[in-house]
């Protein structure tokens, strides 16, 4: 019952990522595209988490919190270089 209820997960996931990246090129604002990049990691954490757990690989799970780590201060230094022109 658990695998088709992920399997149907991973579809739709599949559903919003490719939306996500649509939103991503066409996006006519840049917080518009930061925004579509945001739901795409963490569409990408979601992925690993799934697949942690359906090949009993637990180790993935912190994998998925470095990245999203990661993903979080990248955004935070995009979102630092639109507003002030700099990083540093």
């Amino acid at each position: 019952m658990i695998e088709i209820a992920m399997k149907i997960f991973v579809v739709g996931l599949g559903i919003l990522g490719i939306a996500s990246i649509y939103r991503a090129f066409k996006g006519p604002t840049a917080m518009d595209r930061i925004v579509a990049m945001n739901m795409i990691m963490t569409m990408v954490v979601l992925y690993i988490i799934v697949f942690a757990h359906q090949t009993a690989a637990y180790y993935y799970i912190d994998v998925s919190l470095v990245f999203i780590l990661a993903a979080f201060i990248a955004t935070l230094c995009i979102l630092k270089f639109l507003r002030e022109g700099r990083l540093l």
